[in-house]
């Protein structure tokens, strides 16, 4: 039967024009521009194209669009309003659905983010446009969209795919055609040609809702009687009672597929067509369903149902299940696996039956296959598709242990008995689809079908409407009941009437002529009057209505309130009413009894009672009639005694309940022996039916395939004779046409055949050849040893030998290699012949070892062009000028501070560039791409600065390539990063200009003292003889000062070239530091000028080159006195640290900028706060930095300006 997904009419959109769905994924954008080319800007139908895009990147599908579209192009948002002739476009990162006339955005968050767009859209626009909703799938991978197809053929719309010869990625076309949901599969200009062929038929039919259809119905209500009529005859199923919107948007659907304008032109072709008549049929019962539909339907069952049932069972006894309107079979699969599951090892021993019933046989049919389409199990977990099914091509197949409790059946709900004593019914989504005549009628069936306290689990959208005297409500919400037990319930007339009055369903009740109120108020007057009282009854005998003054006959019983007759009539009357009811029902004809007693208000009355059935087959009424009967007593005679009367009239009516009884009692044995017998037939029936329905079912299965086969055999034996002659012919024709050689032998290696270009190689003749002995050929130029091991040993075994190479010397060519192709082909009686076919590859072979020579060099270059671009650091770029693709490597982005992980446009990467070089790189760039004299290229450059690094240098290299035409094509590069480079160049050029500044200086200062010197010795020398002169202690005293002087540059030089050579030696002991700082203050306490203060411990000892440290402590007081001149006090501190032992010296003079303490410890740095460059070399903190850091301690100087510096030195104590 059909399901669907909804009502589908309570939410129909009030517009009347098609709107046309697209879905596409990859590849989809050049298919729907194609489509768009060949919509016209009128066509009076909405477009909106749903296509899979990124989250994270924003959309340019709508200008893309509006350059190739020739209707208007919008990007939707939402509760956006649609219009004809308007195409609207889903936005990034957004879920879209369709209400009436708008559409409603949604975020694609995480809760949606397997949620497949395009099928919720197509779903969507179904429920809501129903026949005007039409479905497109483009291009693209997976399954999108093809869920969405069928659910909109299944509302009376129209399908589309594109073909797969157009299509770029052909999944999602491909999966939608084999669903069988596809109407049209075209090419994208040609689906836009249908689509406004079609829009012919919406435009002459109008809307079609499910109470105005203003469609066939409105030419014609006759038309529509007589194309039902068709279908009743052709395939004896009555649509009169289905819902009319239903059954009219089928028939509107089928007259557009077919281009046809209106009803009468359709009905006239449905008369003649036979095929036509099928699809229609096949159109109503479009199904769709799926595995475990409804997962709150499916929890209710294996929850609640379920443990109820199987709670009352025991191991001897049946449960029985009946899925009516199963379609495909995926619920009653879904049903039987919760069993399977519920019941656990426990299912081998209890007996399952589930009957799964469906009007359509190829439903049926597929049903009884197992056999699934991989895009039909999303329903089914990944847990339960690997348990239950076995994959099988791409399809997944139900296992046997499911297959064999589910009973599959061909059953119509109308007019076939049904089955009994069932434990639960499921008939989800099909009585929405009937009238609430076919729906009372449905639901009774199933509560005779059902046992007591038996379930009936119903769709969502559907209910018992107002049979609540046979179903209670287990849960609304999840639409399961409970049957409810009738005493005296009858069972249900199974069949309905071929003749269902059409316009009753169809028609309005007509105004009446006012004066027809009069009449029948006239008649009323007089069935008041002169009418006998009674009750118009029910089925059941439950009271519908009262007639005329009926408080005579009544008297109800006490307890809870009824209707049933049977409980209202009075006691005495009560027996009678039962047999008249019964009479009347089982004769189908008045039942009358005259004569019957009663009492009341004492006294003896007599009554007349009349029960009259009528109705059609659908529905049974009762009326019933009593009448005030005479007393026909006669006179009675004098003596008589008045009891004696009612003795003889109790009498009477005695034998009249014993004969009554009687016959009761007979008829009620014959019924219950006739039902016992009937119900014993019908389990055996039943059971039987069962085996032989499947038995037949494969047996006619085996037979048609058999007869399929014979047929195709002797078709095969007709043509074969002809099929010889022609691929005789064909075989002459390829030899003859082949110019390599080839060889046929026989099994005794003599040749039948050769080709042209055999004996053309080879230099030999037909008559040297055929039957000839393959070795002896050419004066045995094929007896080769490998040959011979080929034919004789190796094919035999493989009957295939591929590319097998031989080398051989032969006469007429000289050495050649000839590569073998073989084949065994085995032939009647063990015969076989050999196919031989020879290539000569020698020439072929040359060229390959060259060009694997070639190969293997330019692989080696490539590799030593990435190891040499590797270990230089080298980044690489190409540009493409004319169409302005640029790629660049990593390291080439690394150099530029390029982060972007996907491509960089040229426009990026020339961003990077510093702006004061950026004009000068562009302008060369420029340059080299007009002037092929300039191709080469070469600049240095600068980077921008980036957060967190300073900007790179950059040796930027390339060549631009022309083409024939002069034009620049290609521009590659390199890119070098000489950032290093440029530090080292400026450290190196303030080296060398401290080293000139040295040389000036040490040249100065060495020429001072030994002038000095020079200017002394020459003084003694003029006093000589003059010892007794008190110039000459003081020139020798003088002389003697400069030679200490130049001795102490010496010195310092000497130690720099030590360091700089590893040659300064430390010796090491165990000495105070305190007396080191005593030793070497010496002198300039001696001068008298400064006090030196020692403070702190001055017993520690450290293990140290104690010249060396004297050396630095000397150092930092020397420059104590030499920079601070006007503090007059100099502190030593000595302290102790954790294993370390810190000695340092302050002065209390002008101290150092901030600036120049990070150089104080370099090479040749002898700069004051002031400028003022004082004597000496610069070397000699430098000097006490290497020796301090020799001995593994630290240097530093910490200073203020006005409050003096202090220098200081860390040693370790070990």
């Amino acid at each position: 039967m059909i399901e669907q997904t909804g009502s589908g009419d309570d939410t129909v959109s009030d517009l009347q024009f098609p709107v046309v769905g697209i879905g596409a994924s990859a590849g989809g954008l050049d298919a729907v521009k194609q489509f768009l080319k060949s919509v016209p800007a009128k066509s009076g139908m909405a477009y909106i194209f749903v296509q899979h895009l990124s989250p994270t990147h924003e959309s340019v599908l709508t200008e893309i669009l509006e350059r190739t579209a020739l209707i208007p192009v919008h990007k939707i948002t939402d509760n956006i309003h649609l219009e004809k002739d308007n195409l609207y476009i889903i936005p990034e990162n957004k879920i879209l659905t369709a209400i009436d006339g708008r559409l409603r955005l949604a975020p694609l968050d995480q809760k949606h983010h397997k949620v497949k767009v395009i099928d919720l859209f197509f779903s969507s626009l179904a429920v809501v446009h129903q026949s005007y909703a039409v479905g497109i799938v483009l291009s693209g991978t997976l399954n999108d969209g093809t869920l969405g197809l069928q659910v909109i053929k299944a509302y009376g719309g129209i399908t589309f795919a594109q073909d797969e010869a157009s299509a770029a990625y052909d999944d999602m076309p491909k999966n939608a055609i084999n669903t069988g949901a596809v109407d049209f599969v075209l090419s994208p200009d040609k689906i836009a040609g249908q689509l406004m062929r079609l829009n012919h038929v919406f435009q002459k039919n109008g809307s079609s809702t499910e109470e105005g259809v203003t469609g066939p119905e409105q030419k014609s209500e006759e038309t529509l009687k007589e194309l039902l009529s068709i279908l009743r005859v052709r395939r004896n199923v009555d649509f009169t009672y289905y819902k009319s919107g239903t059954v009219k948007r089928r028939i509107m659907r089928r007259m557009a597929l077919k281009n046809i304008a209106t009803p009468e032109e359709y009905l006239v072709i449905l008369k003649e067509d036979k095929e036509e008549q099928d699809e229609l049929f096949n159109d109503m019962l479009i199904s769709v369903t799926d595995f475990f539909r409804d997962t709150t339907s499916f929890e209710s069952l294996c929850n609640t149902i379920l443990p109820a049932l199987i709670s009352k069972k025991n191991e001897q006894e049946t449960l029985r299940i009946w899925v009516a309107g199963c379609a495909t079979g995926q619920e009653a699969y879904s049903i039987a696996i919760c069993v399977k599951e519920y019941l656990g090892s426990r299912t081998e021993t209890m007996k399952i039956q589930i009957f799964a019933t469906d009007i359509s046989e190829p439903a049926i049919t597929r049903a009884r296959s197992g056999l699934y389409r991989s895009t039909e199990m999303s329903g089914m977990s990944p847990d339960r598709l690997k348990l239950y099914f076995t994959e099988t091509d791409g399809s997944y197949q139900i296992s046997k242990e499911i297959r064999d409790l589910c009973v599959f059946a061909q059953h119509n709900l109308l007019t076939d008995p049904p089955f009994s004593r069932m434990d639960l019914i499921s008939c989800r989504n099909v009585l929405i689809y009937m009238e609430p005549v076919l729906q009372k009628r449905i639901l009774s069936v199933f509560h005779y079908a059902l046992n007591d306290q038996g379930y009936l689990m119903l769709g969502n959208t559907e209910s018992i409407n107002n049979l609540t005297e046979l179903f209670v409500s287990g849960n609304n919400r999840e639409k399961y009941f409970h049957r409810k037990g009738l005493r005296g319930r009858l069972s249900p007339d199974f069949s309905i009437d071929k003749e269902m009055n059409f316009k009753e369903l169809t028609h309005p009740v007509q105004q009446e002529d006012p004066k027809s109120d009069v009449f029948r108020l006239a008649d009323n007057l007089v069935l008041a009057k002169h009418s006998p009282a009674g009750f118009l009854l029910g089925e059941y005998f439950n009271i519908l209505q009262f007639r005329g003054k009926t408080d005579t006959w009544l008297d109800p019983s006490p307890g809870r309130a009824s209707l049933d007759v049977l409980k209202m009539i009075r006691v005495d009357l009560s027996f009678e009413l039962r047999n008249l009811l019964h009479q009347a029902k089982k004769t189908k004809t008045t039942a009358r009894k005259e004569q019957i007693f009663f009492k009341l208000n004492g006294q003896q009355q007599l009554v007349h009672i009349e029960v009259t059935p009528f109705g059609s087959n659908n529905e049974h009424y009762y009326l019933v009639l009593f009448e005030n009967a005479v007393s026909q007593v006669p006179n009675i005679p004098l003596g008589i005694d008045l009891r004696d009367q009612e003795i003889e009239q109790m009498k009477k009516e005695l034998t009249q309940i014993r004969a009554d009884m009687r016959l009761v009692t007979e008829e009620q044995d014959a019924a219950n022996e006739e039902l016992q017998s009937a119900n014993e037939e019908l389990l055996s029936s039943t059971e039987e039916m069962k085996s032989l329905n499947e038995e037949l079912q494969t047996s006619a299965e085996e037979l048609q395939s058999t007869n399929e086969e014979i047929l195709i055999i002797n078709n095969e034996l007709q043509d074969r004779n002809e099929q010889l002659n022609v691929a005789k012919a064909y075989t002459e024709e390829i030899m003859n046409t082949i110019r390599d050689p080839l060889v046929i032998l026989d099994k005794q290696l003599r040749v039948k055949r050769a080709t042209k270009g055999f004996y053309t190689k080879f230099k030999v003749t037909v008559k040297e050849t055929e039957g000839q002995y393959f070795y002896s050929l050419g004066n045995g130029q094929w007896n080769i040893p490998s040959l011979r091991f080929l034919l004789e040993s190796v094919l035999p075994e493989k009957k295939v030998v591929v590319d097998y190479e031989v080398t051989h010397i032969f006469p007429e060519l000289g050495p050649r290699i000839m590569c073998l192709n073989s084949c065994q082909m085995d032939q009647q009686h063990d015969d076989h012949l050999i196919l031989l076919a020879i290539e000569d590859i020698t020439d072929k072979r040359r060229i390959e070892d060259g060009l694997a020579q070639v190969e293997l060099l330019f692989k080696e270059s490539k590799d030593r062009l990435k190891l040499a671009i590797d270990a230089a650091g080298l980044g690489t770029w190409d540009y493409n000028p004319l169409n302005k693709q640029l790629v660049v490597d990593d390291r080439c982005k690394e150099l530029f501070g390029i982060t972007i992980a996907g491509p960089v446009s040229f426009e990026q990467f020339v961003n990077r560039i510093h702006p004061d070089d950026r004009h000068a790189v562009l302008k060369k760039l420029k340059q080299a791409m007009i002037d092929s004299s300039r191709a080469d290229f070469e600049k240095e450059l600068r980077t921008i600065e980036l957060p967190g690094k300073k900007t790179n240098w950059i040796k930027f290299k390339g060549k631009v390539y022309f083409n024939e035409k002069g034009i620049a094509y290609r521009y590659v590069g390199t890119a070098l990063d000489i950032s290093l480079q440029k530090i080292d160049d400026e450290a190196v050029a303030e080296l060398m200009k401290k080293k000139d500044d040295f040389m000036s200086i040490a040249s100065h200062e060495l020429k001072t003292p030994i002038t000095t010197l020079k200017a002394a010795l020459q003084l003694l020398e003029r006093i000589k003889d003059k010892p007794s002169s008190p110039m000459f202690p003081m020139l020798i005293e003088q002389a003697n000062k400069s030679l200490v002087k130049v001795g102490v540059l010496i010195e310092d030089l000497l130690d720099v070239s030590k360091l700089k050579q590893g040659q300064l030696h430390l010796n090491k002991t165990h000495v105070k530091l305190s007396k080191i700082v005593d030793e070497c203050c010496n002198h300039v306490r001696i001068a008298g000028d400064y006090t030196i203060k020692t403070t702190g411990d001055l017993n520690l000892e450290a293990f140290v080159d104690a010249e060396r440290i004297n050396q630095v402590v000397v150092n930092f007081v020397n420059n104590a006195v030499k920079y601070a001149p006007a503090s007059k006090e100099i502190g030593v501190f000595i302290e102790k640290l954790e294993q370390t032992v810190k000695v340092s010296v302050n002065d209390h003079g002008p101290g150092i900028l901030a600036s120049k303490i990070p150089h104080l410890f370099e090479r040749y740095y002898r700069v004051d706060n002031s400028g003022y460059q004082y004597s000496g070399l610069g070397l000699g903190l430098y000097i006490s930095a290497e020796i301090i850091r020799r001995h593994g301690g630290y240097i530093g100087a910490e200073s203020e300006l006005g409050q003096g510096s202090t220098f200081w030195f860390t040693l370790p104590l070990n």
